[in-house]
């Protein structure tokens, strides 16, 4: 659980420390890139993911259990602490006004 905190941490400041009008998707799947983390079907598929982290925090969704559900929904070649990671990023990238809620 703290691995996953953590990582939600860092997804964000990654994202909310870049310069303003940084290209948010860009900045989004760099971030994912340099962890690591990619898709075999291209950033495509990560960045549709990140809209889904966005819209599941819309729909009431804690980042935690958000993270929690991208774990689960994914295949196994992320962790727990990687899904975290995609979930911050997707917050300070793609919808930065749920930065509050990891902050």
């Amino acid at each position: 659980m703290i691995g996953k905190l953590a990582a939600l941490l860092a997804g964000v400041a990654v994202l909310t420390a870049a310069p303003a009008g940084a290209d948010d998707v860009q900045g989004y799947l760099d971030a994912l890139h340099e962890r690591g983390i990619g898709a075999g079907s291209g950033d495509g598929t990560l960045v549709q993911a990140g809209q889904q982290v966005c819209d599941m925090i819309e729909s009431g969704m804690t980042p935690m259990a958000t993270a929690m559900r991208v774990y689960r929904d994914t295949d196994a070649s992320i962790d727990h602490e990687d899904a975290g990671f995609i979930v911050g990023a997707a917050i300070g990238g793609l919808c930065p006004e749920y930065v509050s809620l990891v902050r």
